[in-house]
Parts: C-alpha cells; structure tokens; sequence
C-alpha cells in the first residue's frame, strides 16, 4: 500500500506541474496583488511563480471581517494592526481598522506577522487588483453583499449557483467541509487528471484581466 501511494503522489506531482507550467506560460499579468480571504492565495502564487504583491499570504479572515475590510479597504489598509492581546487561538491574530481581526496561523509571532504584513502591503498595485472570497459559509446575504463591493475584478467562490451575481462562481462538487474537515479549494478533486477544485475557474485569465483602475 506505501508503494501505491507513493506512486500516486509521484503520478500527481508531476500532472500538477505540468498544468502549473502551462498556466505559466498563460500568464502575461506577473505583478497582479491578488486579495484573498485564506491561503487560497500564496497556494495561487506559488502555482505560477509569482513573487507575493499582496499581504493577504498565509492568513485567514471570517467572512465579515474581510467584507468590511474590503468594503474599506484605503482605511484598513493605512490603519497599522496591534496584536490581539486576548486570543484564545495557537496563532498570532492581528486586529486592524474598525477591530478587524486577522489570523495569522501560519506565523510563529505577531512581530514576525506584522513585519511582513506591512512589508508586503506596500508592494499592493491598486489598478492591478484581483480580489478573492475563497472561504464562503454558505449565506446568500454574503454573496450579495461581495457582489456590491467597488473592485472591477472579484470572485467570491460558492457551493451552489447564484446566476443574478456576476462575481459568484459556482464551484462543483466542491464542499465547505468534509466529515468535519474543511475541503479546501486548493485540494485534488481528481486524482487521475490532477485537477484541483479551483481549476475550474480560469484564474489565469482572471488575473491577466486584473490591470485595470478601479
């Protein structure tokens, strides 16, 4: 059985690879900021090689917390985030404009968080901007809420249809959680094509329309 599963390991790295490449050599947008409300975007970024001109790497953000985040972006992004001296979490958790709070679950401290964090918020181009939901909870009111935000380039991934909101993308097969476990977006759904879930949607050509004001 070890022998099976590491032949299959070696069979899906390599597939994946070889889509990665070809959404490379797609790729004619190389400095887009993608903004992402889980790790669904270092994931992305690492894919195509892209160097991170975004902060939102390796965090996590509650649906609410992003939306108003995104719903006052120049003001969360000038507000300096202090560290959320009363979490109860394994993780650094940052709190930012108007008690956002973010989750840094991927960071040893909220020191090394927060340096990056401002590090690579200064590389954000905002006319080069793709802006992403990736962790919906199941509410419509939040689809119709990322719908309204003032972003030309914006996806908010779902488990079901919504065709009355041009940024909803229906993602098939795809669910929030499997037994318990969260099924992310980024995971395998087929193991003889290699396909992950968000190859469904063409985020190459999502990103090459990015440059645009907004």
């Amino acid at each position: 059985m070890g022998i099976i599963l590491k032949i299959l390991e070696l069979w899906l790295s390599c597939i994946q690879n070889i889509r990665n490449q070809k959404n490379r050599d797609r790729l004619t947008n190389d400095s887009v900021s993608l903004v992402c409300s889980n790790c669904a975007g270092g994931v992305l970024y690492h894919w195509l090689g892209l160097k991170f001109n975004s902060p939102f790497i390796n965090l996590f953000m509650s649906n609410n917390d992003f939306l108003f985040a995104m719903e006052n972006f120049d003001d969360f992004l000038r507000t300096p985030i202090i560290e959320d001296q009363g979490k109860e979490k394994g993780y650094p958790v940052g709190i930012g404009y108007g008690g956002i709070k973010i989750n840094f679950m991927h960071y040893l401290s909220f020191i090394e968080a927060e340096k990056i964090w401002e590090k690579r918020k200064l590389r954000i181009q905002k006319d080069n901007l793709a802006v992403m939901l990736t962790n919906w909870n199941g509410e419509s009111d939040v689809v119709k809420r990322f719908d309204k935000l003032p972003f030309n380039n914006k996806v908010i991934f779902t488990t079901k249809p919504f065709l009355q909101y041009n940024s909803a993308y229906y993602i098939r097969r795809w669910k929030r959680e499997y037994k318990g476990t969260p099924m992310n977006l980024w995971r395998t759904e087929n193991i003889i094509t290699g396909k992950r879930f968000i190859d469904q949607f063409d985020y190459v050509s999502f990103f090459n329309n990015s440059i645009r004001k907004l």
